[in-house]
């Protein structure tokens, strides 16, 4: 029977690209967050150092706004963030998301479902200036029925629950720059119902992130608007 060797350095380049597949895996991500509602006494989070000996990076939870932009190294698919060492020493896991695609990532934090493990769900969204544009809406809708957008008169396809839609802003305004919106929730044969109703000014420059909720106490549409001026686009000379 012969026995074929395999020079070490035939070796080393069967290994190679495996190590190099590994190292392209790696993600620098820029990103902010918004939290819904702060649970369990958490107000940040943390994402696990990216190498050996590097702090790890703390993620404030900001309820009103969004957070500044935050610098992120991934190694794989997901996105995981801690909280304070357990009993055992290691830091306990608070929320875990699959990375979205793009370099510039918004990642909305969620009170958990009653009895869930971690306290905070996370969604995952492209932010940059490409998927999102200034002058555009992202409407996110986590309410258990479909919900849609009249601006300006003209109603929006509906957004299905758990999902996000991006629309343009109204082409048509009055003479201040302000254009009306209703946000309507479908209700049972059919019909929608009014959940909000107010005027906007436009904007060529900032986007608009609404969140439609039913409030889980009450039983209410909710409709919370946050204004976003990409930073780093106020940041350009």
């Amino acid at each position: 029977m012969k026995i074929h060797t395999i020079p070490l350095l035939a070796l080393a380049a069967c290994v190679l690209p495996s190590s190099a597949l590994h190292a392209q895996e790696a993600r620098t991500v820029r990103f902010r967050t918004l939290c819904l509602e702060q649970t369990a006494g958490v107000t940040s989070v943390h994402l696990p150092a990216a190498k050996s000996g590097a702090d790890a990076v703390e993620v404030p939870l900001y309820t009103g706004s969004l957070s500044p932009e935050i610098v992120g190294n991934f190694t794989g698919k997901e996105a995981v963030f801690t909280g304070a060492p357990g009993a055992d020493g290691k830091p306990a896991v608070m929320a875990k998301v699959a990375l979205a695609s793009s370099s510039r990532q918004f990642f909305l934090f969620l009170p958990a479902k009653s009895g869930g493990a971690k306290p905070y769900e996370v969604m995952a969204f492209d932010d940059d200036t490409d998927s999102f544009k200034p002058g555009h809406i992202r409407s996110i809708n986590l309410a258990p029925v479909p919900v849609r957008f009249t601006i300006a008169g003209k109603a929006s396809p509906p957004v299905p629950p758990s999902k996000q839609m991006i629309f343009p802003q109204a082409a048509k305004k009055d003479d201040y720059n302000m254009y009306p919106v209703v946000v309507d929730f479908a209700s049972a044969g059919d019909k929608w119902f009014k959940g909000y109703s107010a005027s906007w000014k436009a904007s060529d420059t900032r986007r608009e992130i609404v969140i439609t909720l039913i409030d889980p106490k009450f039983k209410q549409p909710v409709v919370k608007c946050y204004p976003d001026l990409p930073p780093w686009l106020a940041a350009t000379p």
